[in-house]
């Protein structure tokens, strides 16, 4: 076999191993994003896979526990809810009814959180604004 065939055969392995590793790695980056509803529906078919859910924290439902840091609360969504549990440090944001994206992993029918986001609201008010309604 010629050097050149050699070359060109050499070329077209390692662009090949390129092509196939890209692939792989923009398969595994692939990320979810649903609302909670969406989440519950499809929680079978999404098995282990990374998602972000949107959602509202249903009212009552946050549970701190500062010894151990592990946050749990329920999202909810328009007909349906979802159980959080998160180990890491509380956002300061976080309360009843706001808006939040979790990053996380379904275990069980349980969003298991890596991160917690906190919607910041659109619009502000000023205190004494509120107060003169």
């Amino acid at each position: 076999m010629s050097t050149k065939k050699k070359l060109a055969i050499a070329i077209a392995v390692v662009l090949a191993g390129i092509a196939y590793l890209a692939v792989l790695g923009f398969q595994s980056a692939k990320t979810y994003y649903l609302s909670v509803d969406q989440t519950v529906a499809q929680a079978e078919r999404l098995g282990d896979r990374f998602l972000r859910v949107n959602g509202k924290v249903s009212p009552g439902t946050i549970d701190w526990e500062a010894k151990t840091v592990t946050l749990r609360f329920v999202m909810q969504g328009e007909e349906t809810s979802l159980p959080v549990l998160y180990r890491g440090v509380k956002p300061d944001l976080l309360r009843d009814d706001v808006d939040v994206v979790v990053e996380g992993r379904l275990q069980e029918g349980v969003l298991v959180a890596e991160r917690v986001l906190v919607k910041c609201p659109s619009k502000y008010e000023a205190a004494g604004q509120q107060a003169r309604r």
